[in-house]
C-alpha cells in the first residue's frame, strides 16, 4: 500500500480497508471517533441543555396562552376597581355646599375605573384634586384593598369678599358695568362665586381697595397685594365682625398708606399696617384686636364725628386706658 504526503495532506485511496492502518498511526479525537462523542447531539449535557430548553418553552408558551386566556377577567376583577363617587375624602366643613367630588369628575374627567393597582394612581388623584379651588392642600392619598380610595385634604377657609365691578359688552355692543363680590380666602385665593349666595357673602368682611376686576378665576390668587393684605386683617377680624358691627376694610394712601375699618354706622378706626408688616412701636394683630374688644365692651367704639374713633397703631398705649383712644 502506498502513500503520499503532500504539503502535510495525506492524499489515501479510496479503500475501505486502508482506514485502520490510517487510523492508528493519526488517531482521531473523541469528538469525531463517533456522533456520540462529548460535544456532539448525542451527550449527556447536550442532551440535558436541550430539554431544559425545551421546558422553559413550553412554560412560557403555557403561561402565554394561559395569560390571553385570563388577561381581561383578571383586569375587570372589581376588587381592584373603584369609581371616583366612591373615593373617600375629608368630609368638607359647613361653608362649602359644592359636591367636591363631582365637581372634580366633571371637570377633570377621572376615569371611570380607577384600578389600584396603576402605580401612578396616588400621583394622579393627588395632582387632580389640587386643582380644585375649594382645597388647599391634599394630604394623603391611600390605597386599600379592596376597591377603596382614601384621600385627606386641606380645604380653604372664606374670610372675606372683594368688591369689584363687572365690565362688559354685551352682543349688541352695549358696554355694561354692575357691581360684585368675590370671596378670597386668607391668601388671597379666590373661591367659587357661584358656591356663595348674596345674603352668605355679605356676612363676610367687605375688601374696598381697587374696584377693577381683572377676570380672574376660581382658584387663581389676587394679584394684587394690597387685597392679600386685607384678606390677613379680615381673618384676624372675622370671627367678631358681626358682633363689632364692622362694615369693609378700606386702605387710605393719603399721608401714608393704611387700613382703616369701618363700622356700619360710618364710624371709621385706624387699623395700621396688615399683620406681619407692621412697623416699628406698631401694636401686632393680636393686641389690635384685643383693643378693638375692649372698646366695643365699653361702648365706646362710636365716635359720632368724621374723625377715627380709635388709632389701633399705637394700642398698646390704650388697652386699659378707655379715654385715650378717643380723640
Amino acid at each position: 500500500m502506498h502513500y503520499a504526503l503532500r504539503r502535510s495532506t495525506w492524499i489515501f485511496p479510496p479503500h475501505a480497508k486502508d482506514w485502520p492502518t490510517f487510523t492508528r498511526m493519526f488517531p482521531l479525537s473523541r469528538s469525531t471517533q463517533t456522533p456520540s462523542g462529548l460535544l456532539g447531539l448525542g451527550s449527556p449535557a447536550v442532551r440535558q441543555l436541550l430539554l431544559c430548553v425545551a421546558i422553559a418553552a413550553a412554560f412560557v408558551l403555557m403561561m402565554v396562552a394561559g395569560w390571553n386566556h385570563y388577561a381581561d377577567q383578571f383586569a375587570s376583577r372589581e376588587e381592584f376597581l373603584v369609581a371616583p363617587r366612591d373615593i373617600m375624602i375629608t368630609p368638607p366643613p359647613a361653608w362649602i355646599h359644592t359636591d367636591i367630588l363631582s365637581d372634580i369628575d366633571e371637570k377633570f374627567k377621572l376615569p371611570e375605573k380607577l384600578d389600584l393597582r396603576d402605580r401612578e394612581l396616588t400621583n394622579t388623584i393627588a395632582s387632580t384634586f389640587a386643582m380644585q379651588p375649594w382645597i388647599r392642600n391634599v394630604q394623603k392619598v391611600v390605597k386599600q384593598y379592596p376597591s377603596k380610595i382614601l384621600v385627606e385634604v386641606e380645604y380653604r377657609r372664606p374670610v372675606a369678599a372683594v368688591q369689584v365691578t363687572y365690565s362688559y359688552t354685551d352682543k349688541q355692543g352695549v358696554s355694561w358695568t354692575r357691581d360684585g363680590k368675590v370671596p378670597i380666602d386668607i391668601e388671597g385665593t379666590i373661591l367659587p362665586p357661584k358656591d356663595f349666595s348674596e345674603t352668605a357673602i355679605s356676612q363676610y368682611p367687605q375688601i374696598v381697595i381697587d374696584k377693577k376686576w381683572n377676570d380672574y378665576s376660581a382658584g387663581m390668587q389676587w394679584q394684587d397685594t394690597r387685597v392679600v393684605d386685607a384678606a390677613k386683617i379680615a381673618a384676624e377680624l372675622l370671627p367678631y365682625w358681626k358682633d363689632l358691627k364692622l362694615k369693609q376694610i378700606l386702605l387710605r394712601e393719603e399721608g401714608g398708606s393704611h387700613y382703616e375699618l369701618e363700622m356700619a354706622d360710618n364710624t371709621r378706626i385706624v387699623w395700621g399696617s396688615a399683620p406681619g408688616k407692621e412697623l416699628p412701636q406698631e401694636a401686632p394683630a393680636k393686641h389690635k384686636v384685643q383693643v378693638i374688644l375692649q372698646k366695643a365692651a365699653e361702648a365706646n367704639l362710636s365716635s359720632n364725628t368724621a374723625q377715627p374713633s380709635l388709632d389701633l397703631r399705637t394700642a398698646s398705649s390704650v388697652i386699659g386706658k378707655p379715654d385715650t383712644a378717643r380723640r
